[in-house]
């Protein structure tokens, strides 16, 4: 529920941009996501937020930083605003995100591997003397 605030008791949008370094246009998108709430609005209607906001927002961007969508930052923020505790919810998100980056890793082992045999295919045409003009690069060629 909104409350009617005075300008001394919260900071206005831009301050939270600054204390944040989340600019104020995405503060004002993490509000329409329900990411944030302000706290209260002034008389003239600039938005109002409180020390929660500034812990919410740092929530958010360290949940980025470990590849959370906000979908999952929203979800679980949602769970806490509802006075349960999101543990068992992050737990799973966290056990997603760990096997899609152990299959992007293994993905990644893959093209370093084929990029290897590419680099050493690649540096044995070129040692047996320069590719002539018309003839195929053998980059891509499969090595059989």
């Amino acid at each position: 529920m909104m409350r009617s605030a005075s300008a001394d008791c919260g900071m206005r949008i831009g301050q939270l941009a600054r204390e944040s370094g989340v600019s104020a246009k995405t503060l004002r998108y993490y509000e329409e996501i329900d990411l944030l709430r302000p706290a209260g609005r002034t008389a003239s209607g600039y938005r109002l937020y409180d020390d929660e906001a500034l812990r919410r927002l740092r929530f958010v961007r360290r949940a980025q930083t470990l590849g959370l969508s906000l979908a999952d930052i929203r979800a679980i923020l949602g769970i806490s605003d509802e006075g349960r505790v999101p543990c068992e919810h992050v737990l799973g998100v966290v056990d997603r995100e760990l096997k899609r980056i152990d299959a992007q890793l293994r993905r990644l082992q893959e093209m370093r591997g084929d990029l290897r045999d590419i680099r050493s295919r690649l540096a044995g045409a070129l040692e047996s003397g320069p590719a002539r003009p018309g003839q195929a690069c053998p980059c891509f060629q499969n090595g059989e």
